[in-house]
């Protein structure tokens, strides 16, 4: 009998608990968090089922005149006492892969760095040791720019490319476009990504599990006054 008696208590206090979860769940407020969720999870499936062009940039110092140097720096046939290299990383963090033919053409809108015009660029190189090897690539310049050409580019494949500038201030990006890939943008690191989107969509849950709790407690509290 006392078992009884302490067992009974738990299966109701149970069984309102899955109530109050059922009733939450269907409550507009659960509705709409599970039409969130579905439609967060299918935007981000349909987002990495293609393409997606992410390019990253890294600038070091090459030679600087207020080092004392025992070498200097020659390119074709000029001296540099300050030069800076950055370097420029195309990625597909897509799912799928993306053909050199399906990119916009010369004239259009191809992948192509974005040269500004106080960079005072001075040489530039596709980097093949931070190319992936299985790419056939090139770079040419094409009115002020360059011009990443490619066979395949396919996914966690990545074209490097190297550019020696006097101005330390310059930054660079790339641009273009191609079938499924209308942007092309900085790269996030996946901790990034998943830092602001779980809080985002964390705050967004506990905000409205509050109201609801709210608005429950609210109509509880005027019904148990009414009686």
């Amino acid at each position: 009998m006392n078992y009884l008696k302490r067992i009974m208590p738990q299966r109701h206090r149970l069984r309102n608990a899955v109530n109050a979860f059922w009733d939450f769940l269907t409550s507009k407020t659960g509705a709409f968090i599970i039409g969130v969720s579905a439609i967060a999870i299918g935007y981000y499936q349909f987002y990495i089922s293609r393409p997606i062009l992410k390019y990253d940039t890294e600038m070091v110092t090459f030679i600087s005149s207020q080092n004392e140097n025992q070498y200097s720096v020659n390119v074709k046939g000029q001296d540099y006492k300050d030069l800076y290299m950055t370097r420029i990383f195309l990625q597909n963090k897509g799912a799928d892969a993306l053909s050199g033919k399906d990119v916009s053409k010369i004239g259009h809108d191809p992948i192509r760095i974005v040269i500004p015009k106080d960079a005072q660029v001075v040489h530039y190189t596709l980097d093949k040791t931070n190319t992936t090897p299985a790419i056939t690539s090139d770079i040419k310049e094409v009115n002020g720019d360059l011009v990443l050409e490619f066979d395949y580019l396919n996914p966690d494949y990545q074209i490097g490319a190297s550019i020696l500038h006097q101005n330390p201030h310059a930054e660079f990006e790339i641009t273009g476009s191609a079938l499924n890939v209308n942007e092309i943008t900085r790269e996030w690191s996946d901790r990034q990504v998943k830092f602001w989107g779980l809080w985002s969509l964390g705050i967004l849950y506990l905000i409205l599990v509050l109201i609801y709790i709210y608005n429950h407690w609210y109509k509880r509290r005027t019904l148990w006054y009414r009686v």
